[in-house]
């Protein structure tokens, strides 16, 4: 037996039978009364729908990672999970304390610089944040947690100052680069300011290189949208050529040998060995093309707006970091 109450269930009663009812049987009390009943009641039938019947940590995990857009957020949001589960082996959500947090940032911050640990921990807020928000935990400890101080934060106009790659740099990068795909692939980064997942996952149909106006479009950039960016005649002449002569629509512009996708950190690892070919003794990435697509088009003239529009900014002051972060005072040279 167990204590949960029976309640009984009448006949059904017609309709018309309590149209003809006097409102004077019903008194006010009792219609408030049924009104909050009702309420109460749509609200707890809301929270079991935001439950989405989930059931496990495990269940909840895969909705949260399938719910990102990007391929890259949701890889990086798996590592910082993974990364968690290690740390805290069979831990549920449901009973994660603030201090089991602190603590996992604390060792975090022991192996990793600043900006990685902040990237782990705004995963985590994330599912977190999800979770409390369809009712699978009560409350949301991570909602506590700040980021590290991170004086090397890309967003700030001295960290990026020290990633944007002078035009002479570039130069040397496309030089040493192996012809073909890689000489593309940085050409397309530089010319088109693109992030290199945006550039890797790009498809034949993707590229219009035969009208008048050369194009592509990006069809999920950062945060799902989408973009259309001009080509410059360098850069669609390098794609025709690069272009195989059976390529079909939906191939991938930069596959392997075996036409796979090309890794993220294959591109990284290759771009490194050429920048040590070329003599650039700097710790570059395939992001810093895109620094110096934003840098160097507004030195020459480009209007802050549409670097906006290229890169794909939400904001245009993002964008506008750049200008303060360009090397050289040369102002006094437009002044009489």
């Amino acid at each position: 037996m167990t204590d949960t109450a029976l309640v009984s269930v009448s006949e059904p009663v017609d309709q018309t039978e309590i149209d003809e009812l006097p409102a004077s049987n019903v008194p006010p009390e009792a219609q408030r009364a049924a009104a909050l009943v009702a309420i109460e009641l749509d609200r707890i039938q809301q929270a079991a729908r935001n439950v989405d019947r989930i059931a496990s940590d495990l269940e909840l995990i895969a909705v949260w990672l399938r719910n990102q857009v990007s391929a890259h957020t949701r890889s990086s949001y798996e590592f910082a999970w993974n990364t968690w589960q290690a740390h805290s082996p069979g831990r549920p959500l449901a009973d994660t304390t603030l201090a089991d947090l602190q603590d996992f940032q604390a060792a975090l911050a022991q192996e990793r610089k600043p900006g990685s640990v902040n990237t782990m921990m705004s995963a985590l807020r994330s599912v977190f944040a999800m979770a409390h928000r369809k009712g699978y935990i009560r409350s949301n400890p991570c909602a506590e947690i700040n980021d590290l101080p991170n004086p090397n934060r890309s967003g700030t106009a001295s960290a990026l100052s020290r990633r944007i790659l002078t035009r002479t740099e570039v130069a040397r990068l496309l030089e040493a680069a192996r012809p073909g795909r890689d000489f593309a692939l940085y050409l397309m980064l530089y010319h088109t300011g693109c992030r290199v997942s945006e550039a890797l996952a790009l498809r034949w149909e993707d590229l219009n290189l035969e009208g008048l106006l050369p194009t592509l479009t990006v069809l999920q950039g950062k945060g799902g949208k989408g973009r259309v960016i001009r080509l410059s005649e360098r850069l669609r002449e390098t794609l025709i050529e690069l272009r195989p002569q059976d390529a079909v629509p939906d191939g991938l512009v930069f596959a392997t040998r075996t036409g796979r996708p090309m890794a993220r950190n294959n591109a990284w690892t290759s771009l490194r060995r050429v920048a040590r070919r070329a003599g650039i003794d700097r710790d570059i990435s395939p992001h810093w093309f895109r620094h110096a697509h934003a840098s160097h088009a507004l030195d020459g003239g480009a209007p802050v707006q549409s670097v906006k529009e290229t890169l794909g900014h939400a904001s245009l002051a993002t964008t506008s970091v750049y200008v303060h972060a360009r090397n050289g005072g040369d102002s006094g040279l437009w002044l009489d």
